[in-house]
This record gives C-alpha cells, structure tokens and sequence, in this order.
C-alpha cells in the first residue's frame, strides 16, 4: 500500500489545539482521521513538526478532514 506524510508545524496549530500538549493533539488527529478515511492513521511529532502517515488512496479523506479541524 502506498502512503503519503503529511507534516504540520507544531508553531502553526489552530488556535483550538494546544502547542504545549501535544500528546492530547496526536490522539484528537489519529481518532479523527482514522474514522474519517476508514482506516488506522498513524501520527507522532518531533520538536517542531506532526507527522501523519495516510494511505494515498485515502488522501482526499484526509485533507478534507484535516481542513474541517482548520489545519489549513
């Protein structure tokens, strides 16, 4: 299966999710997207940046998810 990463900055987060609380954003990102486009999303971040991986097939599910919670 072909994936597609997805990366946000941490510093560009909507108003609505905390920088300082990470963890809680990632798991508010994996349950949302994994229920939006059927299948197990993985997230995780480093210092300065969130990763999500998406099965390509599912992108389009993704981002319109991800621009319903205002990431872009």
């Amino acid at each position: 299966m072909e994936t597609t990463t997805i990366r946000l900055a941490i510093r560009d987060l909507p108003e609505h999710f905390d920088q300082t609380r990470i963890p809680e954003t990632l798991d508010v990102l994996v349950r949302v997207l994994t229920e939006e486009t059927g299948v197990q999303v993985d997230a995780f971040a480093d210092s300065q940046t969130i990763i999500i991986t998406v099965p390509t097939s599912r992108l389009l599910a993704a981002a319109t998810a991800l621009r319903d919670m205002r990431f872009f």
